[in-house]
């Protein structure tokens, strides 16, 4: 999933920090949705990060890009990571969040992604091997 600027947006560097942007193809959604599911108000938030409304405004309807200070507060803040709230990821949970158990399923998918048709049907016949050898019912 991928809401990064397209080539022909132009980032225009505010002195006062972060980007703004001429045109609101950078919304911060997941930030709204973490927001709203907190039941955490635009002021409230304004309040605990001490910056203005119309910023956490501006950072959700994609005006402007929130500095990294901003960002990692952010993060902070609702617990997730910088890649959700950037609408990079859907999961909100860091990845430092996750126990090792996560982490090794994550590096099974990420490699089982890279394989070719032939041999993600011998991974599967091979990991079907596995459960029955070991009497897992599934």
């Amino acid at each position: 999933m991928s809401n990064a600027p397209s080539s022909s947006t132009c980032l225009v560097y505010n002195f006062s920090g972060g980007s703004t942007m001429n045109n609101e193809c950078f919304k911060m959604s997941n930030l709204k949705k973490i927001r709203e599911k907190n039941n955490i108000t635009q002021i409230r938030l304004s309040i605990d990060l001490e910056v203005s409304q119309e910023l956490i405004s501006q950072y959700e309807v994609g005006k402007t890009l929130p500095t990294i200070t901003n960002l990692s507060k952010l993060a902070d803040f609702f617990h997730c990571s910088t890649d959700y709230l950037l609408n990079r990821i859907d999961n909100p949970t860091p990845v430092n969040m996750l126990n090792e158990n996560d982490i090794e399923i994550a590096n099974i998918i990420d490699k089982y992604i890279f394989l070719n048709n032939e041999s993600k049907k011998e991974f599967i016949n091979f990991l079907d091997y596995l459960v029955y050898k070991n009497g897992i019912s599934h």
